[in-house]
């Protein structure tokens, strides 16, 4: 009877092990759909390109009408919404003058609405005074701008009531809380229950009086409305993630930060805020995925270049890059040591080739002096070919290895060299535009892959010459290991291609696929797909395939 209760215990712990080890395997898997579709940003990217050039191909119709062009505008602003802010105030402003021109007065408080809209999502509080302050009127406004003017006031003064340091006093900050909570119930009141900004504004409602559990309700409510690949989807989840954090619930938080990332990339959204706080939430635990998650929150902040998002990522970066370095001189540090523990074994090693060399020298003497033994003499002789034979090829093996050591080691040194100079010169020319204050012309400079590309072209051309002069029948030889009808065909300028190039590095003896990966600039997964596939194409054994590489091109 006295085992019952540590039992029962034991079960809860088990139980408890389970839970917690099975939650860390759904997120691992979720991590790996967003690191695949990161892979895929580029795409969705043009997809949503593609339908704003679908848009604009409108604009050009002849004889398109004035209300034609003011609804088009419209539908650009919202591509543009949250893909990149000095476009979609562009399009708000084509799309004032065009309402201008129709002297439509309701048309014009319209847009003046989307772009307080704007400001205030991006942070930019001073231009939203001046557009209610200024240009709304809200005797005038509909009931339909009257309760989009209530959503943004208090979409506004909460934004204002999270921005750190803006309001300078304890007096100023109960304003602001106050004014928030009036436009939130103002909205509640003028607009239906089943509207979307009527459940919006309750679930903020219920999250900051800490009324978790409504909240939670109305927020699955809408994200059962929304498509997982929709941005609205990606601000929902966002919420469900911060409900769940409130609770402790670190898991279930993290999971819907995950999903939340996943459509804003599938969405084309750069107006984002979940893979920010991702980064942060995988610190220290997975440094390289926070490292990467923290650059691309910071690619997206300069490509949609809002005030706000700015600064949230200034807060972050210096975390991540303490982070990070603790990391590289962990490793740094585990490098010595391995580097120590072989040092010591050479030195061991060299004593032992000493002292077998001084045996080997006594037993020739010993050999010498027994003239009458033949028998001996011969199979004496016999093993010492044998033996030398065996020291030429080792010899052979040790001249290759020397040479691809200095081969590479001269690579390496132009390399740097060479990115030396490169490096000179990118900062001699951002230096003088920051004299110049070009500061657009550095920040295109700095967000286009151009450079990145042309220096990895670079790279794999000096990686292909490099490694064909070490071995310059690799490609041959590669082949005859191939099916005839799976054989690489090389087209007239191409050296190697990315499946020789992960084959060549294998048979430099780099066999991991993140290590790679992390050369050739490709994800693991792409890595070892490329792998199997071409193993699949082996003429005998696949099993044996890699080993067979690992001989290819062998100095005779």
């Amino acid at each position: 009877m006295k085992l019952k209760p540590l039992r029962a215990i034991a079960i809860i712990l088990s139980l408890l092990m389970t839970s917690a080890h099975a939650s860390a395997n759904i997120i691992e898997r979720e991590l790996q759909t967003l690191d695949n579709v990161l892979v895929n940003a580029d795409t969705y990217i043009n997809q949503h390109l593609e339908k704003i050039e679908r848009l604009n191909e409108l604009l050009q119709m002849p004889n398109i009408s004035l209300e034609n062009k003011y609804e088009t505008y419209k539908k650009l602003y919202q591509e543009y919404e949250v893909f990149q802010f000095n476009k979609a105030l562009e399009m708000l402003n084509l799309r004032y003058d065009i309402a201008v021109e129709m002297r439509d007065k309701s048309k014009q408080v319209d847009t003046e609405l989307d772009k307080a809209q704007l400001y205030t999502i991006s942070g930019m509080f001073t231009n939203v005074d001046n557009i209610f302050s200024s240009k709304i009127d809200t005797l005038t406004l509909t009931p339909s701008q009257l309760t989009k003017y209530y959503f943004i006031q208090q979409r506004y003064y909460r934004n204002i009531e999270w921005k750190t340091g803006y309001a300078k006093s304890e007096q100023e900050r109960q304003d602001i809380a106050h004014k928030w909570q009036y436009y939130c119930n103002k909205l509640m009141e003028t607009d239906h229950p089943s509207s979307e900004l009527h459940q919006y504004a309750s679930m903020i409602y219920h999250m900051s009086n800490s009324e978790w559990h409504k909240a939670e309700e109305i927020n699955e409510m809408l994200i059962a409305h929304c498509s997982q690949d929709s941005h609205s989807y990606a601000e929902y989840a966002y919420y469900r993630a911060s409900i769940y954090e409130s609770w402790g619930k670190t898991n279930n938080a993290l999971l819907w930060y995950i999903r939340s990332a996943i459509a804003d990339v599938k969405s084309a959204t750069k107006d984002t805020a979940s893979i920010r706080i991702l980064s942060e939430k995988l610190l220290p635990q997975d440094i390289n995925r926070a490292f990467h998650y923290i650059n691309i929150a910071l690619e997206n902040v300069l490509f949609y270049n809002a005030q706000l998002r700015h600064e949230d990522i200034t807060a972050i970066l210096p975390l991540i890059e303490k982070e990070y370095m603790l990391s590289q001189e962990a490793q740094q540090a585990e490098t010595q040591k391995f580097l120590s523990i072989i040092s010591i074994l050479a030195v061991a090693l060299a004593i032992i080739c000493m002292v077998v060399i001084y045996m080997y020298y006594k037993s020739v003497m010993a050999r010498r002096e027994i003239a009458d033994i033949n028998k001996q003499i011969k199979q004496y002789n016999d093993s010492l070919s044998e033996i030398n034979l065996r020291l030429k090829n080792t010899n052979n093996d040790l001249a290759e290895a020397n040479e691809v050591k200095e081969e590479y080691i001269g690579l390496f040194l132009s390399m740097c060299s060479s990115y030396i100079d490169k490096l000179k010169s990118y900062q001699r020319n951002i230096k003088r535009k920051l004299t110049a204050e070009k500061y657009s012309e550095i920040l295109t400079e700095v967000s286009s892959t151009d450079y990145i590309d042309t220096e990895l072209k670079s790279f794999y051309e000096m990686f292909d010459k490099a490694f064909l002069q070490l071995y310059p029948n690799f490609v041959e030889e590669f082949n005859e290991l191939l099916k005839p009808d799976k054989r690489i065909v090389l087209s007239k300028d191409e050296r190697l291609n990315t499946e020789l190039r992960i084959f060549a590095l294998i048979r430099l003896g780099i066999t991991e696929s993140s290590r790679i990966a992390a050369l050739l600039r490709y994800s693991a997964n792409t890595i070892y797909n490329y792998r199997a596939r071409v193993k699949n194409c082996a003429l005998d054994n696949r099993e044996e395939f890699e080993e067979r590489i690992k001989t290819l091109g062998a100095r005779k």
